[in-house]
């Protein structure tokens, strides 16, 4: 018996006909936004004033409380973003701009850039995952590991704060 494949295509929509932008992280130095404006939202607008006005991007750095803007393709739906600070809230605007008046067509989710290093040498690191620990976590942790203590004796730690010997009070 011979088998026959039906070869199947799917042709993805140009457009999703909602007005939404989304906000993703690439690496601890650069952004990606795509987006899509509906028919609706451009109805919104007159036609003049959409058609003569011009797209940005308004990024947000919310951590450190500032944000700038940047001139788009009119026909683009989607930007990489390059940041310079790293280990930081970030959300994206998407705007039409006229002379010197600003609209809103939509706004991001928020999302968090990584760090772009390791800890430093005299932080505290655990698990060896680069997670550096605030006071009150490190307070958190210590006052956790004397609680625990009272159950063991003898314990000894390895470098990589694991417990490498013990005996167990009963």
């Amino acid at each position: 018996m011979k088998r026959v494949f039906k070869s199947e295509y799917y042709e993805l929509p140009n457009k999703y006909d909602k007005t939404t932008v989304k906000l993703l992280v690439q690496s601890p130095t650069r952004m990606y936004a795509y987006w899509d404006v509906s028919n609706d939202t451009v109805k919104h607008f007159s036609n003049e004033t959409y058609r003569h006005s011009t797209p940005y991007l308004k990024i947000e750095n919310l951590t450190m409380g500032y944000s700038y803007e940047i001139k788009i393709d009119p026909f683009a739906n989607n930007y990489y973003i390059e940041v310079t600070d790293s280990d930081c809230d970030y959300k994206v605007e998407l705007l039409r701009k006229e002379k010197d008046i600003s609209y809103l067509i939509t706004a991001s989710n928020a999302t968090h850039i990584p760090r772009s290093s390791p800890c430093d040498d005299n932080e505290d690191i655990i698990f060896r995952n680069c997670i550096c620990l605030s006071i009150t976590d490190k307070f958190k942790l210590y006052t956790h590991r004397r609680e625990n203590l009272k159950k063991y004796t003898d314990l000894s730690f390895s470098d990589d704060d694991t417990v490498s010997s013990m005996d167990i009070v009963k």
